[in-house]
């Protein structure tokens, strides 16, 4: 077997692996899974619970704005014993008994519709944010479980292509041993063999970075994710 012969085969060899992989990538994704990390990201990450509690401030607020309606009302009564006479200098009420009076702050009343629409404005603001960095969380779930998927895929690829190489490299290594293939040969198929395990570490390195950047947004590991 002359050189070229064997590095195209080793080729085709790891081609055809990366070709049937790659087929089974979009029929690896779980929708339901998926939508499982976008919730546990929306009741993790942190900056969603700033959000989140932004909103509920605000509409804290709406309460605060209407509590104004009583605020500009004040109400008060005065006691005065029937025993008392009806002239009194230091108590110059006329009537005996008890007494109520209201009072109504027009200003504040009339401004309160005002600071209850404020309110109501704020707070839509507050949840229109919330629901824009939904959609953006979601966004970002998404593509790093795409990204996920695609690195481990990817070494499946490789360590497919790895074994193969290795196999293909074993065998050489068993005949360069009884002279029937060049040292040349054999070097060039080791050559190859710790290539491919090289691209094969790399993969996997960066499934596990994949992995972590994912977990990160969920505060949890996916196997704990059922």
């Amino acid at each position: 077997m002359t050189i070229r012969k064997l590095f195209i085969l080793m080729l085709l060899s790891a081609f055809c692996v990366h070709a049937n992989a790659q087929d089974d990538i979009t029929s690896n994704i779980n929708t339901p899974l998926l939508e499982k990390y976008i919730e546990l990201a929306k009741e993790y990450y942190p900056k969603r619970k700033m959000f989140k509690a932004s909103e509920l401030s605000a509409k804290a607020k709406i309460g605060v704005a209407k509590a104004s309606y009583v605020e500009s009302l004040n109400a008060s009564y005065f006691y005065r014993p029937d025993s008392r006479s009806i002239i009194d200098v230091v108590n110059p009420y006329s009537v005996n008994g008890f007494q109520f009076g209201v009072n109504l702050n027009l200003g504040m009343f009339f401004r309160t519709p005002y600071l209850v629409k404020q309110a109501r404005e704020e707070y839509n603001s507050a949840s229109f944010q919330t629901k824009e960095y939904d959609i953006l969380l979601a966004s970002e779930v998404r593509q790093r479980y795409y990204e996920y998927l695609q690195w481990q895929m990817n070494l499946k690829v490789k360590n497919e292509a790895y074994i193969d190489n290795k196999t293909a490299s074993d065998g050489l290594r068993f005949k360069f041993e009884k002279g029937e293939v060049s040292l040349d040969v054999y070097t060039k198929a080791k050559v190859l063999t710790n290539s491919a395990h090289s691209d094969k570490l790399e993969s996997e390195l960066n499934m596990l970075r994949a992995k972590e950047a994912l977990e990160t947004l969920m505060g949890k590991k996916l196997e704990e994710v059922k």
